[in-house]
């Protein structure tokens, strides 16, 4: 950061109270505290976030390497990037600490966020480092931990945690009416931008879309696709073309954890599930398979169709198109087809439902009876089997949606497609105590 801008203060402060302590609570309550506590959290860009450098450049025709003016403008003037969070909770155990919970409500505001935005290449650069705004986080976390069984040699343990996280912008720069910090692209007008937008949630994913039609005007940010399909006088649902609205949102409603621990005599089994629910992601491989036939829903491209939707005066449509490419069996000319001329190329067919379940580890260890060990060569022994991204389900089309099109550290988190699925993975291990 600047030198004016270097040192700043960040504190924090906690308040916690036993007071199943001193209130007189039914027997079957073995502990209750509540707890406030408030931090300030405070953050500086990046080593090449104030200044323009360059970047080393090794493609030159003589097979040296040079270098050229780095993608990033920095800027000089930015500021620290403060969090403040508040947070009030309750914990409590019962039956002998064979039931609790632990409940926590959150509020949390960042200010002078630090980001790269997309600036016009016509100053010579692709992004450039801007304090942006003020974004609000508020939301629940549930921790519920069990010992529904507890016996001589079987026990079953179980724990469950839940999250719901809500956000929103709440202001932007001074004469800044948007900042897009994140990009796909797509065949033709259908990729999408994330863009910070005053009053809008951040994760937001917008993109080209099938215009709608209403007698009234419409939601210059958000689509209504509840409204009907606007269509053409040639039989196709209209694009939108250059213009984007809001197609879905790439941060989860909802994060859930469920872990399960078996004991029996000396064996042990873990597992382990987890699910992002409520989101959506663009998906850039489909929106390239739609183009040449692949998905299931691509079949009907050799035949007729007549689209649900309106005419621009309002009466039904009733015109019906062939769907496939050059010429139909009406002798009419349909060029490439509809599924590379209208669908492949606008975004929001490819915005869809992102959630996902998956049982994401499993493991069985056997722990060796001693007097099956050495008695003094070894102490203990166990062998055990573990297995990794063993099961998913999702309605996401052909790809994991965990996956990103873009490194872990970035913020633009909206797309999957085009990379490496994760990995199942199965492990034997032995371990020995000596």
């Amino acid at each position: 950061l600047p030198k004016e801008n270097r040192s700043f203060f960040y504190p924090s402060a906690s308040l916690s109270y036993v007071f199943s302590d001193h209130l007189k609570l039914p027997s079957v309550i073995n502990q209750a505290k509540l707890r406030l506590s408030y931090a300030r959290i405070g953050k500086d860009a990046s080593e090449y976030s104030t200044f323009t450098g360059y970047s080393p450049y090794g493609s030159l025709p003589t097979g040296t390497g040079g270098l050229t003016i780095a993608a990033n403008l920095g800027n000089p003037d930015l500021l620290p990037e403060f969090t403040n969070t508040y947070e009030a909770g309750l914990e409590m155990s019962f039956f002998k600490n064979r039931l609790g919970f632990d409940f926590t409500y959150y509020y949390s505001l960042s200010q002078d966020q630090i980001i790269q935005t997309q600036i016009s290449s016509a100053v010579g650069y692709v992004t450039k480092s801007i304090n942006a705004g003020d974004i609000r986080n508020r939301g629940v976390e549930l921790v519920i931990n069990g010992k529904p069984i507890v016996g001589k040699d079987f026990n079953w343990s179980v724990n469950l945690n839940l999250s719901a996280n809500r956000n929103k912008v709440l202001n932007m720069p001074n004469g800044i009416k948007e900042i897009v910090y994140g990009a796909a692209r797509g065949y033709g007008n259908a990729g999408v931008t994330m863009k910070l937008i005053e009053g809008q949630p951040y994760g937001n994913i917008y993109g080209s879309y099938f215009q709608r039609y209403s007698p009234n005007p419409q939601d210059p940010i958000v689509l209504d696709k509840n409204l009907p399909l606007l269509i053409g006088t040639n039989g196709f649902p209209i694009i939108s073309g250059g213009t984007q609205r809001l197609l879905g949102n790439s941060q989860p409603d909802y994060i859930i954890g469920l872990g399960n621990t078996f004991n029996y005599k000396n064996f042990s089994l873990n597992v382990l599930f987890d699910a992002r629910l409520g989101f959506e992601k663009y998906n850039w491989l489909e929106d390239f398979y739609s183009a040449f036939g692949l998905p299931d829903y691509t079949t009907d491209r050799r035949s007729f169709k007549t689209f649900e939707g309106v005419l621009a005066n309002g009466t039904p449509n009733t015109k019906q198109v062939w769907l496939g490419q050059t010429t139909g069996p009406d002798n009419v000319n349909y060029g490439e087809g509809y599924y590379r001329i209208y669908y492949r190329n606008v975004s929001e067919p490819f915005v869809s439902d992102a959630s996902w379940v998956r049982l994401r580890s499993a493991s069985l260890s056997y722990r060796f009876p001693q007097n099956w060990l050495p008695a003094k060569a070894i102490k203990n022994a166990s062998l055990s089997v573990t297995g990794n991204n063993l099961w998913l389900w999702t309605k996401y089309y052909g790809v994991d949606p965990e996956s990103s099109s873009y490194d872990a550290g970035s913020n633009n988190d909206g797309s999957a497609g085009f990379t490496y699925p994760s990995s199942r993975q199965i492990l034997f291990t032995l371990n020995v105590g000596f």
